[in-house]
């Protein structure tokens, strides 16, 4: 429990000096270990030295204006149908002079709505059930690009001494764009990219630089996609031409090719998810803005 002192409004904006005497939570849970989306369940709680109390919840990042409760009493709560990841909640409870203590509770997910559509995949929750599509593919002397025509966009990644690392175009290849570059010439045995594909790596240095020269020519196959559902840094999982799965880290920070057997390494949440970490009653109090003025998350300037 956490204490503090705050004005008694639904979005708490100030803090005063810690300390709370004869204050505090003795319970805050749920009735069930689980849940799923759509489901009611009930959460009860029980405090002492306590004159009001305010409730929470938080998916993902967001936190929704509180409400006011009873210092000890129960809410009766319905699960959204789009839950894809454990929801938590956060009670705080104020004596008269406004000095207040806080619990978290966070509720795993029994199971996912939609499956995964590949084998050992990691236990997070997909956003929906896979998306089939059209795409091409190419391998190059270090590294590899992906079209896929769901999201009309070109992923270039990268395998050298800086790591793997991955940029996502958007395909811009339309009518009286040339196909490829005349005067450039591949090695023996290598080839210069066209297409969608070439028009990236012809027009952008890095992306030439650091993948090379294409090894063959491109192929076209039928993929299928899906991601995660974090509020921010998802993962993009592709299935690939050979049977394995592609996995796009978020911010083009990775990415990893599985075989068809091949087991998944979980991805952490990236920059700013991973500093918010959840359960941490530090993130829930800058959330709610008791130690600082509020800021917004840091947009996203990679993959998703």
């Amino acid at each position: 429990m956490t204490p503090g002192i705050i004005r008694p409004v639904a979005s708490p904006t100030h803090v005063a000096s810690p300390g709370a005497p004869g204050l505090a939570i003795l319970s805050f849970q749920a009735d069930r270990a689980t849940i799923m989306p759509g489901e009611v369940f009930t959460l009860t709680w029980e405090s002492m030295g306590a004159t009001q109390a305010w409730l929470y919840p938080l998916v993902g990042s967001r936190l929704p204006q509180g409400v006011p409760v009873s210092p000890t009493g129960s809410q009766i709560v319905t699960a959204p149908l789009h839950l894809r990841q454990p929801p938590e909640y956060i009670l705080f409870v104020l004596d008269r002079s406004g000095v207040y203590v806080s619990r978290s509770l966070r509720l795993p997910l029994r199971g996912c709505p939609e499956q995964r559509f590949f084998p050992n995949a990691p236990t997070e929750c997909p956003s929906g059930p896979p998306v089939v599509s059209f795409a091409a593919y190419q391998p190059f002397e270090r590294g590899h690009a992906i079209w896929i025509q769901a999201r009309d966009e070109i992923f270039v990644l990268s395998a050298d001494e800086q790591g793997h690392q991955g940029r996502v175009f958007i395909d811009l290849l339309g009518e009286g764009r040339p196909e490829y570059d005349p005067a450039l010439t591949p090695p023996p045995g290598l080839f210069q990219s066209i297409r969608g594909f070439g028009l990236v790596w012809r027009n952008d240095p890095g992306v030439r630089a650091r993948p090379g020269w294409a090894l063959q020519l491109e192929q076209g196959f039928t993929t299928r996609i899906q991601m995660t559902a974090r509020e921010h840094y998802n993962i993009l999982f592709a299935q690939a031409p050979d049977g394995g799965t592609w996995q796009l880290d978020p911010e083009g920070s990775g990415w990893s090719h599985h075989p068809p057997s091949g087991s998944f390494r979980a991805s952490p949440l990236f920059s700013v998810a991973a500093e918010e970490g959840r359960g941490s009653e530090a993130v829930f109090l800058r959330r709610l803005n008791l130690q600082r003025g509020c800021c917004g998350l840091i947009p996203m300037r990679g993959f998703f």
